[in-house]
């Protein structure tokens, strides 16, 4: 045990002695220190750079409602007609510029209208050449009516008629813009096979999502009020044992036949609906067969108990 203090008292005096190689050994310790854990982090490196926590997504989708619109018909146009302006389309075109453009566009078409203040971007000046996204042929004025430009103020003006939305677009290109580019057939084939231009459009009418579903609702909550009432008819008819010689599945052919409307026009219309549903087990095929006075019969006592 001596000996062993002794020792340490010598490492003690060299340490004292002589500092420099006390740097070596803690230098050499936080080395092999350093060394195994870069070993340590690069043989764990996978599990190390695996995210366990799913990042955050931005969600950059828009949910909105649908409005009210009616059913139109958007009437064809002859592009080979109204590519060319005249008289009687520079006149449309101004009324309808005075009526929807020129508020903003102001009456020289200089971007200076009264309802331009605070816009910003500003409303686009029709003098200037610079600048414009679909350019100033006739079908790219067109576009710009037909789809707005996103991140202005330019709104579609997709409730003019296709002939309005050209005799504008003539009317601006005649007295406004200097030196306006020139279309080529392919520049109108292209835009007519973008919007079917030439043969017209049908656009269903739309209403919003909420309202439809009421409108379901109280679809089935009446078609539901008809067809207990029907049953009950039926149950209190004289008749009730006979229709089970009609119906396979009563239940089922009393609702087909609230639902559905064109068997009350006549017996024919009648045994239509029942051939078409034969494979759904609710009428007897017998009813194919019957005769037109018997057929008849059961047409009008199924019309005075759905009604």
């Amino acid at each position: 045990m001596k000996e062993f203090f002794e020792q340490i008292k010598e490492n003690l005096e060299e340490i004292k002695n002589n500092p420099g190689s006390t740097f070596g050994i803690v230098f050499l310790y936080f080395l092999v220190v350093g060394l195994f854990l870069g070993l340590y982090f690069i043989s764990n490196i996978e599990a190390i750079s695996r995210q366990n926590v799913p990042p955050a997504l931005i969600d950059t989708v828009k949910s909105m409602e649908l409005t009210f619109q009616e059913s139109k018909i958007i009437p064809p146009v002859d592009l080979s007609k109204i590519k060319t302006a005249n008289a009687e389309l520079l006149l449309e075109g101004e009324n309808i510029y005075k009526t929807n453009c020129a508020s903003c566009h102001g009456d020289a078409g200089a971007g200076g209208g009264p309802a331009a203040v605070g816009m910003n971007p500003a409303p686009r000046n029709f003098t200037s050449k610079d600048g414009w996204k679909n350019g100033t042929k006739l079908s790219g004025i067109f576009t710009t009516l037909q789809e707005g430009i996103a991140g202005s103020s330019m709104i579609a003006y997709d409730f003019l008629k296709p002939q309005e939305k050209f005799a504008v677009s003539h009317y601006i290109r005649n007295n406004f813009i200097p030196e306006p580019e020139v279309d080529t057939d392919d520049d109108l084939k292209a835009l007519d096979d973008l919007y079917n231009l030439s043969a017209g459009t049908f656009i269903p009418a739309q209403i919003p999502i909420n309202v439809a579903q009421q409108v379901k609702i109280n679809e089935i909550s009446n078609q539901l009020l008809k067809f207990n009432s029907a049953l009950n008819k039926m149950k209190n008819s004289y008749n009730s044992k006979n229709f089970e010689n009609y119906f396979l599945n009563t239940e089922a052919a009393l609702m087909l036949l609230v639902k559905n409307k064109n068997w009350r026009n006549s017996p024919q219309e009648f045994q239509r609906l029942v051939a078409n549903n034969l494979e759904n087990n609710i009428f007897n095929p017998f009813i194919l067969i019957l005769s037109n006075r018997d057929l008849s019969n059961l047409h009008s006592i199924l019309l005075s108990i759905i009604n």
